[in-house]
C-alpha cells in the first residue's frame, strides 16, 4: 500500500490536474450514487493547486464506512492536507468571482503561494478602483505581515486583511484595532459537495453576525459588512499609525469605581480575544483618555484592579499588558507586588512571570475556558521557585456575561467538552476501522455519560450505542472470516496428506508399476 493510499481523501479538483474547481466527495454511500449519476462524466485529480501530486483518482463507495478518493496502485503523492477544509482557497476563489460577477466588479481572484503551497492567501482586486481585499489562510509573523501591509497599500487606494481561522497574529490584531477598530475574519462551511465563505467584523467588544458573500459589498472606503459601525481608515504601514486616541472619542469615567470597572473589562476583553493591549489600545478600548496618567498612577489603577487577583489565584489582568515594541512594562514588577504575588528581581524573570499569567488569562477567560496552569511562585530572592506548582489544583472561575461562576459550573463546561471530543474521535476510529481504539472509546464514554444530563448526554450515548454496534458487527465479521481460513486450512493440510500418501505408495510401486522382480535382480 502506497503513502497516499493509506490516509482519508476528501477533496479533490475536477477535470484536470491543474483545475481550480475544487470538490468534496460525499461521505453518505446513497448521496455519492446520487453525484454519480448527476455527474458520469466527471474525472477528479489530485490537483497541484491542493498541494496534490498532478495524478487521477477514483471515487471509491462503501456502505460500511466513509466515502472517500483514492490515488490509483503504484502511486506516490505527499500531499500533507486531505481533509474537508484543504479546497478551502479554491471555494473562497470562486466564490469571490461569482460574487464579482454578480455585482458586475471588474475584478480578479487569484492563489498567493507565500513559501508553504497555493493555498496561503486568495487576492481579490477591483482593477478601476485598484481596492485589493486580501483572503490570508497561513499565520504570518507580525513584521512579515507588516512588510506585505506596505507593499500592498502602495499600489491600491484601499486595502482590506481578511483572516482566516488561526491566522491573525495578537499584535496584528492590536495593529488592526488600532487603524480600523475591528478585525475582519472569515471561515468555510459546508454545503453538500462544495464550502460556503462566510465573514464578520470584530473589535475587542463585539463582533457582528457571520455573512455570506451576497451581504458585503465593495465601497469606496473598502468592503464593508453589515453592522460595522464608524468611519473606516485606510491601512498604513506599522510606523506610520497614530498611537494617541483623538480626545473627542475618549472620557473620564465619574468615579473611581467606574475607571476601575472599565479597565478591567478591557482586560478581560483582551484576554477573551487572545490579545495583549498596549496601554493607548487598551484606553480606547475602554473609552477613556487615560493617555497622560503617569507610571505611579498606572500603578495605583491596575492594583485596584487586580487587588484581589492574588488572594484567590485568579490570573493578573495587569499582566496582559504590554509596550509598544511587545515587551513587558517595568511598572509591573511593582504591581505584583502590592497585589502579594512577589518583586521579580530582574527584567527577564519579570516577563517570563508575566508570560505565565498571560496564558493563565487567555485559559480562564477564553472560548471555550479550559483549565489554567498554576501560578509561578517567585521566592524571597526575586526569582521563580524550583517548585512552583501548588499541591492541590488552583480554584478556577470562569466569567459569563459579567458574572462569576463557581467551580461546578466550570466542570460543567469541561465534562461538555470532553463529551464532543469523544464523539468526534468515536467517529474517526470507525473511519480508520481502529477496533481497539473504538473500544477503548466506547468504555470512557461509558464513564462520561453519568456526568451529564439527560439532554446533554443524549448525542454522545446515541454515538456511544453506534460505535457499539459498529465493533460488533466488524468482531463478528472477523470471527466469520477466521472459521473460513480454519475450514480452507483444514482442509488444505487433508489434500496434502493424501498427495504425501499417494506419492509414497508410487515410490513403494518403483519402476515395476506394481509387478514382482525377477529372481536374483534387484532394483
Amino acid at each position: 500500500m502506497t503513502y497516499a493510499d493509506s490516509r482519508l481523501v476528501q477533496t479533490a479538483v475536477i477535470g484536470s490536474r491543474g483545475s481550480d474547481r475544487a470538490i468534496i466527495l460525499p461521505t453518505d454511500a446513497d448521496e455519492l450514487a446520487r453525484w454519480r449519476r448527476r455527474h458520469p462524466t466527471y474525472s477528479y485529480w489530485c490537483g497541484t493547486l491542493l498541494g496534490g501530486c498532478g495524478n487521477e483518482l477514483s471515487d471509491r463507495l462503501y456502505r460500511d464506512k466513509v466515502c472517500h478518493f483514492a490515488h490509483h496502485a503504484h502511486t506516490s503523492c505527499h500531499r500533507t492536507a486531505t481533509g474537508a477544509s484543504s479546497a478551502d482557497h479554491l471555494f473562497v476563489k470562486g466564490d469571490l468571482t461569482a460574487w464579482a460577477g454578480r455585482r458586475r466588479l471588474k475584478a480578479r481572484a487569484s492563489l498567493r503561494n507565500l513559501g508553504t503551497g497555493p493555498g496561503d492567501a486568495v487576492d481579490f482586486r477591483v482593477r478601476e478602483a485598484r481596492q485589493h481585499v486580501r483572503f490570508q489562510f497561513r499565520k504570518l509573523a507580525h513584521a512579515e505581515w507588516a512588510d506585505a501591509a506596505g507593499r500592498l497599500i502602495r499600489d491600491s487606494v484601499t486595502v482590506d486583511w481578511v483572516f482566516g481561522p488561526g491566522a491573525a497574529h495578537p499584535a496584528t490584531m492590536e495593529e488592526l484595532y488600532d487603524v480600523h477598530g475591528y478585525l475582519l475574519r472569515f471561515r468555510c462551511e459546508t454545503q453538500g459537495a462544495a464550502r460556503r465563505v462566510r465573514l464578520r467584523a470584530e473589535d475587542p467588544r463585539r463582533s457582528t453576525d457571520w455573512v455570506p458573500l451576497d451581504a458585503c459589498v465593495m465601497t469606496p472606503e473598502g468592503l464593508r459588512l453589515p453592522g460595522m459601525r464608524g468611519p473606516r481608515r485606510h491601512t498604513r504601514p506599522a510606523v506610520s499609525v497614530p498611537k494617541v486616541p483623538a480626545p473627542s472619542a475618549a472620557r473620564m469615567p465619574q468615579s473611581r469605581e467606574e475607571l476601575v470597572a472599565a479597565v478591567r473589562q478591557a482586560l478581560v476583553s483582551a484576554a477573551r480575544l487572545r490579545t495583549r493591549p498596549t496601554w493607548e489600545s487598551l484606553s480606547r478600548a475602554a473609552g477613556l483618555d487615560l493617555s497622560a496618567i503617569c507610571d505611579a498612577e498606572r500603578v495605583r489603577l491596575l492594583v485596584e484592579v487586580d487587588e484581589t487577583a492574588g488572594r484567590e489565584g485568579r490570573p493578573l489582568l495587569s499582566a496582559l499588558l504590554r509596550t509598544d515594541e511587545g515587551g513587558t512594562p517595568v511598572y509591573l514588577e511593582q504591581v505584583s507586588r502590592a497585589v502579594g504575588c512577589g518583586s521579580p528581581a530582574t527584567a527577564a524573570v519579570l516577563k517570563h512571570w508575566c508570560q505565565r499569567e498571560v496564558d493563565r488569562a487567555f485559559a480562564v477567560h477564553g472560548t471555550p475556558p479550559r483549565t489554567p496552569p498554576p501560578r509561578l511562585e517567585i521566592d524571597r530572592d526575586g526569582h521563580i521557585a524550583a517548585d512552583s506548582a501548588p499541591p492541590q489544583q488552583p480554584r478556577v472561575i470562569v466569567h459569563s456575561r459579567g458574572e462569576l461562576l463557581q467551580d461546578d459550573r466550570y466542570r460543567q463546561a469541561r465534562d461538555l467538552n470532553r463529551a464532543e471530543k469523544l464523539r468526534r474521535d468515536l467517529a474517526t476510529a470507525r473511519n480508520d476501522r481502529a477496533l481497539r481504539l473504538v473500544a477503548a472509546l466506547i468504555r470512557e464514554g461509558e464513564e462520561v455519560i453519568p456526568l451529564l444530563s439527560r439532554a446533554q448526554s443524549a448525542q454522545l450515548r446515541a454515538e456511544v450505542v453506534d460505535a457499539r454496534n459498529w465493533l460488533r458487527s466488524h468482531l463478528a465479521k472477523g470471527a466469520r472470516k477466521g472459521k473460513k481460513k480454519n475450514a480452507k486450512s483444514e482442509q488444505s493440510a487433508r489434500a496434502a496428506t493424501a498427495r504425501s500418501a499417494k506419492s509414497k505408495r508410487k515410490r513403494q510401486q518403483g519402476r515395476m508399476n506394481g509387478d514382482r522382480p525377477l529372481p536374483g535382480h534387484r532394483w
